[in-house]
């Protein structure tokens, strides 16, 4: 239930950030906020679907859970735990990204957990709104949990990933079904509507802008699947969430959106670490092999999963 400052800065972090600032953060400042404009954004996906990265020691398949498409991507070594499945939910504003984009991610968290990691190709803008994309991700969710196969599902996802991991979490809540075992966020973005007087409009991102986050937003709402529960996910019940991992970068403006969500559920006794680096971008735990930041990023994750599998464990054999 504690916040871990994380104060030094690696050469190669500087350096993205500095990148970050002189050259993403004017493309995202001045890209036009249109349906014709979102197609290109889909193309890094494309890229990573059309030519296929295969990594060491996990095999990758594609298959359908629930009428939505996902990546399986399962570790090949002798450690397996086969009664645990991550469900992962990619960032990208609701717009880009996808499992390709994500898929080294999935294989360092499926090699070094040993677990299933379910990396899900849910709906996106400018096709479908967020309701869409939580109604994809919830029902991959449900599928797998109630499906008998696993003890333990996890759940996580970064950015906008990271959302629809809390939104899992209370929908599972507001139906009264098997909750997550547990829960990460990589600078999830937990409040989408931005206020009059919202405190992120005064944090200097290294690339994202509470102007542009503001525009997308009017999009969130075009269905055809129209969003359950809460539209501010730091307002949850403290009492629907399971153990959880918070990590954010201390310099941008989705710090905000951890901690209020860590804050909650502090002063409701849940078990909730939130980690803030000095030496990180937005969702820097992607860049996994990048930056030593973001290998720590994802070594504490992996800690924080291992010891929550272990005491649940315990508490069965007590």
């Amino acid at each position: 239930m504690s916040v871990i400052n994380h104060r030094s800065v690696s050469i190669r972090a500087a350096l993205t950030m500095v990148g970050a600032r002189l050259l993403l953060k004017p493309l995202i400042t001045m890209y036009p906020v249109r349906s014709w404009s979102f197609g290109p954004l889909s193309l890094p996906e494309r890229i990573a679907t059309a030519v296929p990265w295969s990594p060491t020691d996990v095999e990758v398949t594609r298959e359908t859970i629930a009428g939505v498409d996902v990546e399986r991507v399962s570790p090949t070594g002798e450690r397996l735990r086969d009664d645990t499945v991550l469900v992962y939910y990619h960032g990208g504003a609701f717009l880009c990204g996808g499992p390709g984009t994500h898929r080294r991610l999935a294989s360092v968290l499926a090699r070094t957990l040993g677990v299933v990691v379910l990396n899900v190709d849910y709906r996106q803008l400018p096709e479908v709104g967020v309701g869409s994309s939580i109604e994809d991700a919830y029902r991959v969710f449900r599928a797998v949990s109630d499906s008998g196969r696993y003890r333990n599902v996890v759940v996580g996802g970064d950015s906008a990933g990271g959302y629809l991991s809390v939104k899992v979490i209370e929908l599972a809540y507001l139906d009264v079904a098997r909750p997550p075992t547990a829960f990460f966020g990589y600078s999830p973005l937990l409040t989408p509507t931005v206020a009059d007087d919202d405190p992120r409009k005064e944090i200097s991102d290294a690339y994202l802008t509470v102007g542009k986050l503001a525009s997308l937003r009017t999009w969130f709402d075009v269905g055809p699947d129209v969003a359950r529960g809460r539209d501010d996910v730091t307002v949850v019940p403290a009492e629907a969430f399971p153990p959880g991992l918070l990590v954010a970068s201390s310099g941008e403006m989705l710090r905000i959106d951890s901690e209020r969500l860590h804050a909650r559920l502090d002063a409701a006794g849940n078990e909730c670490d939130l980690h803030l680096f000095d030496g990180g971008v937005h969702a820097f735990p992607v860049l996994t092999g990048l930056t030593p930041e973001s290998a720590e990023a994802v070594a504490l994750t992996v800690g924080f999963l291992e010891s929550v599998l272990a005491a649940r464990v315990q508490r069965a054999a007590a």
